[in-house]
């Protein structure tokens, strides 16, 4: 019954994975704003969801198994940023987080605690952990930064920069979108892989994408917030 409900959901999961990426990608291609994007948006953003629930449940079916109970903290990182993206269109005219939103930046921040936890005793007893412990630090840090980026400005001691929202929504999404291209090539490259392939190369697919994407993302980010400074300055011009 166990492996069957398992394979149920593996099929959800697979699909909702596809579509994240198929999603993701049209809407950071398309035009801000636009149908297109909006669409795709949404459906990326429920794709993403539905990679979390389903990964929960594989949780819930094999607890015990070091496995799923990496991948768990993976999906709380991998939604997080999804699920806090969309919320801060919400905030366009100011940053008032409510209940769910303080509860999602305290559980993602929580979660880094768990995983650098998880990291130190990997770290202590390698024997079945492999390169494990490695990724459970990594993205423990990537867990906690998440948290304090965003608690910093919900608890009043960071100012949110102009077109906050924007600039938030975009960063967000597109680490949204790294956490999906990751897990892609950490399940499709190592089938490719030979069998003796060094672990520093495996725990390498898990990396790069989000380095990547990450360069990518701050260029772009880069690029708007120069584009948003230029039209406040004629702004400011005109009106001098």
């Amino acid at each position: 019954m166990e492996k069957l409900l398992f394979n149920f959901f593996l099929v959800i999961h697979v699909i909702c994975g596809f579509l994240s990426l198929l999603t993701g990608l049209i809407a950071m291609i398309a035009q801000k704003g636009n149908k297109t994007h909006n669409i795709s948006g949404k459906i990326f953003y429920w794709a993403m969801a539905g990679v979390f629930v389903t990964t929960i449940i594989f949780f819930a079916i094999y607890p015990a198994v070091l496995k799923y109970q990496f991948f768990l903290t993976i999906g709380v990182i991998s939604f997080y940023p999804t699920f806090s993206g969309k919320r801060i269109l919400s905030m366009k005219k100011a940053i008032a987080p409510t209940l769910v939103d303080w509860v999602a930046a305290w559980g993602v921040g929580v979660c880094g605690i768990v995983m650098l936890a998880y990291a130190m005793y990997g770290f202590v007893n390698p024997v079945g952990f492999g390169g494990m412990a490695i990724l459970f630090a990594i993205f423990g840090v990537v867990c906690l930064a998440n948290a304090y980026g965003d608690l910093k400005i919900y608890l009043g001691y960071k100012k949110p920069e102009k077109m906050h929202w924007f600039l938030g929504h975009g960063g967000k999404m597109m680490g949204a979108y790294s956490a999906a291209l990751t897990a892609f090539f950490v399940n499709i490259v190592p089938r490719y892989m030979p069998q003796n392939t060094p672990s520093f190369i495996l725990i390498a697919t898990w990396i790069l994408p989000g380095v990547v994407v990450g360069i990518i993302a701050s260029r772009i980010l880069k690029k708007y917030k120069a584009k948003f400074a230029a039209k406040a300055q004629k702004s400011v011009l005109q009106t001098a």
